[in-house]
Formats: C-alpha cells, sequence, structure tokens
C-alpha cells in the first residue's frame, strides 16, 4: 500500500485543573498577575503538528463561570455538602484570586491567544463524569447531583459495570437533558470558540439501556439540540462553530447505549466523531475504517490514551491493574501509523497536555513533546520508528449482549492453530521489522510461528538490552506482561493494512503478548 497523504494535525485535550493556577502564586500574590502570563500556556503549541486545543470545562462541576451548574467560585464558598462541613478554598484560592481580584477569565484568555496563534480553542464537556462514587463529599461534585440522586434522576445498578457507573445521570429524565442544554447553550454564548465536543468516554452509559427502548430517538433528539445552539453561536461569532463527539470504538455498541452515529451522519448533526477507548488501556484496533465506510459524511479522529495495562482474565473488571503504565512515543505512533493508513482524518490525544510552566527535563514533557511534533503528518510519523503492540478494550465500556475485543492471553492446545491479525498500515522501503512473542506457558519451540504466510524462526529470548527498548514511560516496569518471557525474532517488512499471524501449537502454550516493532 501506498503512505497516506495524512496532514490532518492534532486535536489535544488539554485539562484545566484549578490546582495548575497555583503555578503563578508568586504572581498573584505580588500583584504581577496579567493575562500575559498566561499566554505560554498557548504559545508552546504553535510550530507543533496541533491544530486544535480541547479545553475540558466541565467533569462534575464547571470549569468555567457558570450559573447553570456548580462552578469553582460556588465550590471555593461551599460550606456545607450532603450534611457535612467542608473547605475547599485551598483547592480554589488561586482561581477564586485570579477572578476576583484580577478580574480575569482564563479560559477568556486562553481562547483569545488560541486564535491569534491560529490554533483552534474547543469547548469539551464530560457528558456524564461519575468519578468518586464512593465518597461522601467531593471537590468537584456539583449541587446538581444531590438534587439528581434525591429524586432519582441516576443510573442505578447495572449488570456488568461498575459502582461509578450507577451514579451517572440518567438521560431519559428530561430534566436531566435539559440541565446539560442549558449548561452547553450558556457556554457557547460566553465564549468565541471553533467548537464544542461531547465526551461520552465519561460516560457513555447515559440510560438504562437495556429497559429503555427510545433511547436513541431521546439521544438523537438531545444532539439536535445541541448542533441547533451551534448554528445560533455560528451567527453571533461570525464564524463556523462544530459539533464533535467523543465516543468508544464499536459503532453498534454505541447504538445500543443509545447513540445512533449513523442517523446523526444522515442528518448532518455532528461535524467530528472522535473514535476512543476509555482509560485503563490504549486500544490499537479501533476499526477505524469501518466508521468511515458507515459515516460518509463525518469526519473521523483516532484516539490515542496514555496507558497500556497488560493482558488479563477478560472479565475481570479490577482496577487499576497491577501493572498499569504509559505508553511511550513509539507505541502511540505505531497506533497513528495503522489509524491513518485506515483513514483518519485526525489524531486525537489525550492527557497529553504540557500543562502550566512545565518541567521541560522531565520524562513526561519530552514525551509529549515528541508525539505532537510526530502524529499530525504521514511524513514524520511513518518516518519514525514505531511498535504495534496488541491491546484491547475495556470489558466494562461494552453492553450486555457483546463481547469486547480482547485477543490475548490466548490458550492453544497441542495440534490447533491460532490466528492473530494485527493492524500496521503503510511501511516505507528500506525499513526492518522485528515481531515480539510473549509466553506466559511455554516457548517458541513449542509452536511454529506464519507471519504473511511467512515462517518465523530464529527467535531469541529478550535479554536486558533488549528489553531496555520495551521499557515503558514508567521507569522500571517492562511494557509486558510481568509473567511472561519475551522472544524476539526478525520478519519481513511488508506494507500491508493488516499482518496475519499464524501460530500453531506442537504443545500447549499460552501467549499473553505480541508486538510488531517497525524501525
Amino acid at each position: 500500500m501506498t503512505q497516506p497523504n495524512f496532514k490532518g494535525g492534532i486535536a489535544l485535550q488539554v485539562a484545566f485543573d484549578p490546582l495548575s493556577m497555583s503555578a503563578f502564586e508568586k504572581e498573584l500574590e505580588n500583584g504581577e498577575f496579567n493575562e500575559e502570563c498566561l499566554y505560554s500556556f498557548v504559545d508552546q503549541y504553535t510550530g507543533t503538528q496541533v491544530k486544535a486545543l480541547m479545553f475540558s470545562v466541565f467533569a462534575q462541576a464547571s470549569e468555567t463561570p457558570s450559573k447553570v451548574f456548580s462552578d469553582f467560585e460556588s465550590l471555593y464558598n461551599r460550606e456545607i455538602e450532603n450534611g457535612t462541613r467542608v473547605n475547599y478554598k485551598k483547592i480554589y484560592y488561586h482561581i477564586h484570586k485570579c477572578l476576583t481580584e484580577y478580574g480575569i477569565d482564563v479560559h477568556d484568555v486562553l481562547f483569545r491567544r488560541c486564535h491569534e496563534k491560529g490554533i483552534e480553542p474547543w469547548l469539551s464537556v464530560r457528558m456524564n463524569d461519575c468519578n468518586g462514587p464512593r465518597e461522601n463529599t467531593l471537590s468537584i461534585r456539583s449541587d446538581f447531583f444531590y438534587e439528581a440522586k434525591k429524586k432519582g434522576w441516576l443510573i442505578g445498578i447495572l449488570p456488568r459495570h461498575g459502582l461509578h457507573y450507577h451514579y451517572a445521570y440518567n438521560y431519559a429524565v428530561p430534566e436531566v437533558r435539559q440541565q446539560m442544554t442549558a449548561y452547553i447553550q450558556e457556554q457557547l454564548g460566553r465564549y468565541d470558540v471553533d467548537g464544542i465536543e461531547l465526551d461520552f468516554t465519561r460516560e457513555i452509559i447515559c440510560f438504562r439501556y437495556m429497559e429503555c427502548p427510545n433511547k436513541c430517538e431521546l439521544m438523537t433528539e438531545f444532539i439536535r439540540k445541541i448542533k441547533w445552539l451551534t448554528y445560533m453561536v455560528t451567527m453571533k461569532f461570525g464564524h463556523k462553530v462544530s459539533l464533535a463527539v467523543r465516543l468508544y470504538r464499536d459503532i453498534d455498541q454505541c447504538k445500543e447505549f443509545g447513540l445512533d452515529v449513523e442517523t446523526w451522519d444522515r442528518e448532518g448533526l455532528v461535524d467530528m466523531i472522535t473514535v476512543s477507548s476509555r482509560y485503563l488501556s490504549c486500544d490499537n484496533d479501533m476499526p477505524i475504517s469501518e466508521w468511515k465506510r458507515r459515516l460518509p459524511n463525518t469526519k473521523i479522529a483516532a484516539s490515542v490514551e496514555a496507558y497500556f495495562a497488560p493482558p488479563h482474565n477478560k472479565t475481570d473488571v479490577s482496577y487499576p491493574p497491577k501493572y498499569h503504565s504509559r505508553i511511550t512515543t513509539d507505541i502511540a505512533n505505531g497506533m497513528a501509523a495503522a489509524f491513518v493508513s485506515e483513514g483518519a482524518d485526525m489524531i486525537y490525544l489525550s492527557a497529553y497536555c504540557l500543562g502550566y510552566k512545565p518541567n521541560k527535563q522531565s520524562p513526561r514533557y519530552k514525551r509529549s513533546i515528541e508525539m505532537i511534533n510526530r502524529m499530525g503528518d504521514s511524513e514524520t510519523i511513518f518516518a519514525n520508528r514505531r511498535r504495534h503492540v496488541i491491546m484491547f478494550q475495556e470489558y466494562e465500556t461494552v453492553p450486555v449482549g457483546f463481547e469486547s475485543y480482547h485477543p490475548l492471553p490466548v490458550g492453544i492446545s497441542r495440534g490447533d492453530t491460532e490466528e492473530i491479525s494485527l493492524p500496521i498500515g503503510h511501511v516505507p522501503e528500506g525499513k526492518m521489522a522485528q515481531l515480539v512473542v510473549g509466553f506466559d506457558y511455554g516457548e517458541p519451540s513449542d509452536v511454529e510461528i506464519y507471519v504473511n504466510n511467512k515462517p518465523c524462526r530464529d527467535f531469541k529470548i529478550c535479554n536486558e538490552e533488549i528489553l531496555k527498548k520495551f521499557e515503558s514511560f514508567d521507569p522500571g516496569i517492562p511494557m509486558h506482561a510481568p509473567s511472561s518471557t519475551l522472544y524476539i525474532a526478525d520478519i519481513e517488512a511488508e506494507s500491508l493494512m493488516r499482518y496475519t499471524i499464524n501460530i500453531t501449537a506442537k504443545d500447549d502454550v499460552v501467549i499473553d503478548y505480541i508486538e510488531v516493532n517497525i524501525d
């Protein structure tokens, strides 16, 4: 296959944490704080491949001034919550001081600076965040949550899905939809932005979906109202305000949850959909080509999340796993290469924000800088080293009645053959390729392996020197399942959409890690 001509750039989600403003404590206390102090947050992305900054402004409360939901100012002043005395002044002190004493709305400054620097500013709203369900009080929780809980407007217990989902809002309740619509209308009217993202990865369970037959109709009507709001502010600000939605990997699973994306595409309701995993692990095999085929009128972005967890029991919902590592730039680049080869219009990065006054010597900063200068253009994606690691779909993000994508670990009995397909995409001439296989039980002599119908032999065990190439961002945690032994062998580097790996067992084996790296 030929190299895709991808110039779509990167949409980078940036989370505004009120504690981030503590970076400006000296300026705030000395009377030296002004709008220019904030410019560097945006300016550091100029000259990179970042085309849009997706500012996360809402989780459970508003991180911008709001009269619809509790905002940082009301949380700063909160004294009683859920019958308990609380004091959140330390958390919200700096942002409170910025607004009340200096009269500076941080987001307004950042959005204006984005426009000055040719970067698109977007609002990003978590549509059903429900972190901290066990907490009696929570510094990010809105008053509306307690009203909804009292009046029975929450999801409640659902099979398969964990405790925190029980405290999600039920969008079958008109008051919930009205509240979210009012907030979005307020924020779109307040800020001059290029778009708004509805982030359903926190969380996608918005209905008691197995017992709500009209869930798709209710959600589609909600999306129509948000689309209408974007038309209204388009006239106000004199430029298009786009609508994006962030969802999980499977179109049919999304519909089972109540998000009928094919109807949205036919009606032209959404400008962009970002296909994403959740948090526990990235998903290397999101079916981007299927999204492109079934939604021909909608721009499709592919998301690369921050973490990788080793394969584990497919129905083990324990969280977090024992080993939970940040991915490397090379692993992220491997996913970008595969997604772009499948037709992705944009790469979306989550949890790679550089922050305020970042430590430029830190490994995390260096990794983020590498990503935002590599993964938004086909020339830099395919020129650089990349690793294609088999990952999985989080079990809890899958509706009842559907199977999760979870190819590993796999046990193969003597005489049986297992075929595993791994998305790769374009490979330039002159590149070298290697196959890495992790055995939880057995070793290479117990199997015959063919890659793209060619025998793969001469495996050698990954010694310490080789393993250095596979160490994750988190020091000391190798990027593989802790129980497996890794073996590596050279293979032919072919430019194919997918590599097919056939493994025939001469004796019983369990394989829990597979990777192809291109260098």
